[in-house]
């Protein structure tokens, strides 16, 4: 840059030619730049505009809203396809007039979900962007991005599929009802159409179900206590969350008083408020449990929308008369016991054993006072009843038969944390026992000592082979019965070990269909193989004493082989029995909410109940007497010596003639195993195409299985069942043997009551395997 003088009194700076040609190669680029973001976003908004009319041609017509129908209900049916429950189909959605409904519920629905509904065109571009930054920060907004208007639009004309192309649909959607519809009918069909939670559809219902008044009687704190139920009826209702629906309550208050709607006086008032809720509307009027627990399979497969207005056709295993003799059986035998015992709950799960069909399920006493489905949801201690896990793993695992000594003494062992000292219901030890005595007996020693043959580890995988799901504490405790299990995972064990071992999913579903009867999922029985069924067979033979001459004398039946297990939780808090046929599997629990004490009740007041439910059942049953399988007899089923793993276990047959070679003897344990398990699969029909391919290798291997729900499903059940039919999926003989737990650190999943939002579960070091293994070897030297 040159600078001249131009007088005597000013200097003026004169640019170079390179500057004046580098300021219009800028210029020319800024042009340039600005010219192909304009063609750029000329071509995006001609294409989007296209698209959008488009779409919009293909849309319908808002005038549809006039002629909109009401929700299919869902149908419910039992086995024999009678309808025995909908869901909302009795609950007829009472139309009125925007008049009919108070002002109040009207503008508290207005601020929590639309606060500029009578300004914008249907769609709010302000309030979708500040919902969106709400969201992004985090500053506890209640109010949604959708209007009023967007929202009648979804829940009348489209799915809940979340997609740019969707909201964009409902956007058009929206602007063509503003222009069809004043903002009153918009509003008065809102409030008509959605969903309030307690089976109420529209506001009128909404009204009536939760304070027994019309829609044009509702006062402030009930209008916004209602307002608030609109983003998730069910997870704010009161009857469940009242903390949760009062804060509800409070936020939408808060946001009338910020609009305008009411004054700070009138907010402090409604909060302070008092509400006096109606009963809660019960979703079913017959078998409220079973169907409540079907309710429960379909949300966690269609979701809350699609079971409340999908018009799903769910047909069921239910058997009524079966499920009545279920329900009189609970609620009578709870009656009979002395008010002073404690007992003001029971719980009842029966299945078929021959396809897994749960065929009834009493969740409590009163489904009016407490819906809460202890059948399916409350995990308490199994006590004795679990013992059969213990025993079947010893047997699987080689280190017991039924006929093997052992000793009812005083026991104490060291667990790395304590010293744990378990002791006999009734204080006292008998000494040296048959295996078999002490399961028949209930003896609470020679379990915890089978237990300590056998290893925690291999306790719980037989656990989950047999069915149950719920968590299980890494202990020796577990061998009595201290892990919580339900009575539906409970009648799965047993129903398991009816079937020789052969694993069926429980079911309560056969079929679902949708309103225009396409199916949507079906039940396919599933066997498979998980426990040698010589095992069960020793197991079951022991099992049958218990009902014969031990502590389950209460469940005997006339003309029919009874096997099951009593089960009683320390200081009494829990009853048990657990029984089962050949055919049926039933379990009965009793005990209270509380978790206290009982006194004066024993198992052998649920066993009692179980034979009174058990005789009602043949009854009403055409089911000829069946008798278990006598196990093929054999001894002491040890470990192969020459395997330093310790994985693989043969067995000796009780004539084997000491003297033979180790070669001839090899050869007659492949004899018998096969013997063994060929009686067993013509028994199921296992044909020589599904028999396992003979293999060298006869290396043991687990059986894990994890069984859940699998939707959808290809064929159509069998619903009667034959015996012949069943065939079990199934694996190796071998691999029935679990195992020798490797020497590695372990982690045990233990409750973190430290953290504010709740019991999370935390890993907890505990020692290794090899430690236990020694300490285990210490005792058993200890005891010989």
């Amino acid at each position: 840059m040159n600078k001249r003088r131009i007088d005597k009194f000013s200097i003026v700076d004169i640019p170079t030619q390179s500057e004046i040609e580098k300021q219009q190669l800028n210029r020319t680029l800024v042009m340039i730049m600005l010219g192909t973001l304009l063609a750029v976003t000329f071509l995006i908004s001609m294409t989007f505009t296209f698209k959008t009319i488009q779409l919009a041609s293909e849309l319908p017509d808002a005038d549809m809203l006039k002629a909109h129908k009401p929700d299919q209900a869902t149908l419910i049916y039992d086995i024999n396809n009678k309808l025995i429950a909908n869901i909302h189909g009795d609950e007829d959605r009472v139309l009125v007039s925007l008049d009919k409904i108070s002002p109040y519920l009207q503008r508290a629905v207005i601020a929590v979900e639309d606060n500029r509904f009578y300004s914008h065109k249907g769609i709010d571009l302000i309030g979708t962007i500040r919902a969106g930054f709400n969201n992004f920060s985090g500053d506890g907004s209640i109010q949604g991005g959708s209007t009023l208007t967007q929202q009648l639009v979804k829940n009348s004309f489209l799915s809940p599929e979340r997609s740019f192309k969707r909201k964009l649909i409902e956007a058009i959607l929206a602007i063509r009802v503003e222009k069809n519809f004043t903002k009153d009918k918009i509003l008065e069909m809102y409030l008509n159409q959605i969903y309030w939670g307690n089976l109420s559809y529209g506001a009128e219902k909404a009204a009536r179900r939760y304070f027994k008044k019309s829609a044009s009687k509702l006062d402030l704190a009930e209008s916004a206590l209602l307002a608030g139920l609109i983003k998730a009826p069910e997870g704010y209702s009161p009857y469940r969350n009242f903390e949760g629906a009062k804060f509800r309550q409070k936020l939408v208050l808060e946001r009338m008083e910020h609009y305008g709607y009411i004054t700070h006086k009138q907010r402090i008032q409604a909060e302070e408020q008092s509400l006096k809720l109606a009963s809660p509307k019960q979703s079913y009027s017959k078998f409220p449990y079973f169907v409540d627990y079907v309710s429960y399979l379909l949300r966690q497969t269609y979701g809350e929308d699609v079971v409340r207005r999908g018009g799903l056709r769910v047909y069921t295993t239910l058997d009524p008369k079966v499920q009545e003799i279920a329900e009189k059986t609970i609620k009578e035998g709870v009656k009979s016991i002395p008010k002073g015992s404690g007992v003001t709950q029971g719980a009842l799960v029966s299945i078929d054993v021959d396809n897994g069909y749960i065929q009834a399920l009493v969740g409590g006493m009163d489904y009016q006072k407490s819906n809460f489905n202890r059948a399916v949801f409350a995990k308490r201690a199994a006590g004795s009843s679990f013992k059969p896990v213990v025993y079947l793993t010893g047997l699987r695992l080689g280190k017991i038969t039924p006929e093997s000594p052992i000793v009812d003494s005083p026991i104490s062992f060291n667990t790395g944390w304590n010293v744990w000292s378990p002791h006999n219901w009734d204080g006292k030890y008998m000494g040296k026992m048959t295996v078999r005595k002490a399961l028949t007996l209930s003896r609470n020693t020679p379990t915890v000592r089978v237990a300590l043959k056998v290893g925690v580890d291999s306790i719980i995988e037989t656990a989950r082979l047999l069915g149950i799901k719920s968590p299980i504490n890494r202990n020796f405790s577990i061998a009595l019965g201290s892990t919580g299990i339900s009575p539906l995972e409970m009648t799965t064990v047993y129903s398991t070990l009816a079937r020789e071992g052969v694993y069926m999913e429980p079911t309560a579903i056969i079929r679902v269909e949708d309103s225009d009867n396409n199916i949507l999922d079906q039940h396919d029985r599933d066997p498979i193989r998980v426990v040698s069924p010589n095992f069960v067979a020793q197991l079951c033979s022991i099992l049958v004493d218990v009902v014969e001459k031990g502590t389950g004398k209460q469940a005997k039946l006339k003309n029919r082989v009874v096997a099951g297990k009593t089960g009683t939780t320390d200081d009494v808090r829990d009853i048990w029995f657990s029984g089962f046929t050949p055919d049926t599997a039933t379990v009965i629990w009793m005990g209270n909410d509380q978790n206290t004490p009982l006194n004066g009740v024993f198992s052998s007041n649920c066993a009692q109940l179980w034979g009174i439910f058990s005789t009602e059942y043949y009854k009403i049953k055409d089911i000829s007497p069946r008798y278990f399988r006598k196990p093929v007899k054999t001894d002491v089923l040890k470990q192969d010596k020459k395997d330093k793993n310790d994985k693989k276990i043969s067995i000796e047959k009780v004539s084997r003639n000491k003297s033979k070679k180790n070669k001839d003897a090899k050869k007659e344990d492949k004899k018998v195993k096969s013997e063994i398990e060929d009686t067993f699969e013509q028994d199921y029909d296992i044909k020589p195409e599904n028999k396992p391919a003979k293999t060298e290798d006869t290396t043991p291997r687990s059986i894990e299985t994890k069984p859940q729900y699998k939707y959808p499903q290809k064929y159509p059940p069998k619903h009667g069942h034959d015996s012949d039919n069943v065939k079990p999926k199934t694996q190796n003989p071998e691999q029935n043997f679990a195992p020798v737990p490797k020497s590695e650190t372990r982690q045990e999943m233990a409750l973190d009551s430290k953290n504010s939002s709740g019991p999370q579960l935390r890993p907890k070091q505990v020692n290794n395997e090899s430690d236990i293994e020694q300490r285990v070897q210490r005792y058993l030297k200890g005891s010989q």
